[in-house]
């Protein structure tokens, strides 16, 4: 009976543990909250490699996203150098079309002032929509702004 009850106990904290390891968000197929060398080699054949700013940390990416030319800034943390924030700048775009997109795509969306947001498993996703000029799409994954306020201490 001890033997049943040990093995129950192992199984339940092994469930558990799994339960409380989150999941990154990913941007458009490819994960973050992964080092920027490995985000790098992940995403350069669709969005080749156009800058490093290693004081800032942060990669610039350019590429098409949503059928538009766009760039895309990585940013990562101090000492771990996981990717925790990616910002696009699709050029030329309609933001009523992309709102719609993401809507489509992550459901409903808390509107903010100048944006919209979706809380998604792992992260979060920003749009914002300022008038006359081109929108701006955030992603933060969870974990690693955790990681990067903890590193920014």
């Amino acid at each position: 009976m001890k033997k049943y009850v040990l093995l129950f106990l192992f199984i339940h904290f092994s469930c558990l543990a799994g339960v409380a390891q989150e999941s990154h968000l990913d941007f458009m197929g490819f994960p973050m909250g992964v080092t920027i060398d490995d985000f790098t080699k992940q995403v350069r054949q669709r969005y080749p490699l156009q800058k490093r700013v290693g004081g800032d940390r942060y990669y610039i990416y350019k590429g098409s996203i949503y059928g538009r030319d766009s760039y895309l800034k990585a940013e990562y943390t101090k000492r771990s150098r996981l990717v925790y924030k990616i910002t696009v700048t699709p050029k030329f775009i309609d933001q009523n079309a992309l709102a719609d997109s993401l809507v489509a795509h992550h459901g409903e969306a808390i509107e903010v002032q100048n944006g919209m947001r979706w809380n998604v498993e792992g992260g979060i996703i920003f749009l914002y929509m300022p008038q006359g000029y081109d929108p701006v799409l955030m992603y933060f994954d969870e974990q690693a702004v955790a990681k990067f306020r903890e590193e920014e201490e």
